[in-house]
């Protein structure tokens, strides 16, 4: 053993992990951030397996249908709905349809977001001002009301929601990948890359673009639970999908509002599956955001 490698050892000296592996290691450390992801990695069990985890089918009739449907029981844990169907299996098979909601509008926003922030943050001049004002007209509208607009003009269904969800995030994406590509491009490691002759899109696509993209991971990750309780939302004022065998949560609580008193289940259970799912994505988000904060590394 050389001497250096002594001097090494006795002072213990680490390599360096990196961000994303050092990031990693705070958030398995985060109550909060592990919570979440129990929560979500159950979601996402039930909706990948809902045709095992779910005791029926989810438009399979167990009782006759009848305007007071019965309440939980030990044959039916969550009851059954007016069409007699068991709620439990719509609940799990409606945790399919929102997350498929979910991710679709994240994807069409993030898309649609990086290619537009990547080009204001990195070209600038002209491009900037244009893209950034553009974006500043879609800020200035209410990201509900946006979409309640797209919807209408699209026309009802679920396509049509995802869309319109995807596009009313474009802008929060836009923003926050120009910001960290402003800070990002005048870097040293920017400037060294540069000098050895790297331009234009290789080097926002291979040097820039990769170290900015915490920040919108981050916001990816609170944009998904918005875009549940927004798609939800639109379900219920009756813009949601027009086939009603569909068990999306949103459109479950539009038709059980009215029967709140003689069926609370009805209302109960998916307004339960709706905050749950969204508590977990926020507390995963606010578990990634101290992480790759390093301000925020103690």
């Amino acid at each position: 053993m050389s001497i250096l490698e002594a001097e090494a050892l006795e002072l213990e000296i680490e390599h360096p992990s990196g961000l994303w592996r050092d990031a990693f290691d705070r958030l398995r450390r985060n109550p909060g951030a592990i919570i979440g992801a129990v929560i979500v990695a159950l979601f996402l069990f039930l909706a990948v397996f809902a045709s095992v985890a779910a005791p029926f089918g989810q438009n399979e009739r167990v009782t006759a249908p009848t305007s007071t449907p019965d309440g939980p029981s030990s044959e039916h844990r969550f009851g059954v709905d007016k069409q007699g169907r068991d709620y439990l299996s719509r609940i799990i098979f409606g945790a399919r349809l929102s997350l498929l909601v979910g991710i679709v509008s994240v994807a069409v926003g993030l898309s649609l977001g990086l290619l537009f922030g990547a080009m204001a943050g990195y070209f600038g001049g002209w491009l900037d001002t244009a893209i950034m004002r553009v974006m500043d007209i879609l800020l200035a509208f209410p990201g509900f009301l946006l979409a309640i607009g797209l919807v209408t003009a699209l026309g009802p269904g679920l396509w049509q929601i995802m869309l319109a969800v995807g596009i009313t995030n474009v802008p929060q994406f836009a923003r926050v990948l120009r910001s960290s590509v402003i800070a990002q491009r005048e870097s040293d490691y920017v400037l060294a890359a540069r000098s050895l002759g790297a331009r234009g899109r290789r080097l926002l696509l291979r040097h820039v673009l990769p170290n900015s993209l915490a920040p919108v991971i981050v916001q990816a990750t609170l944009a998904m639970a918005t875009a549940i309780i927004d798609v939800a939302g639109l379900s219920y004022v009756g813009l949601g999908p027009n086939d009603p065998s569909l068990p999306e949560w949103g459109k479950m609580l539009a038709d059980s509002a009215a029967r709140l008193e003689t069926g609370t289940h009805l209302v109960l259970f998916p307004g339960f599956a709706i905050v749950l799912s969204v508590l977990g994505l926020n507390l995963i988000g606010d578990g990634l955001r101290e992480a790759l904060d390093p301000r925020l590394k103690s």
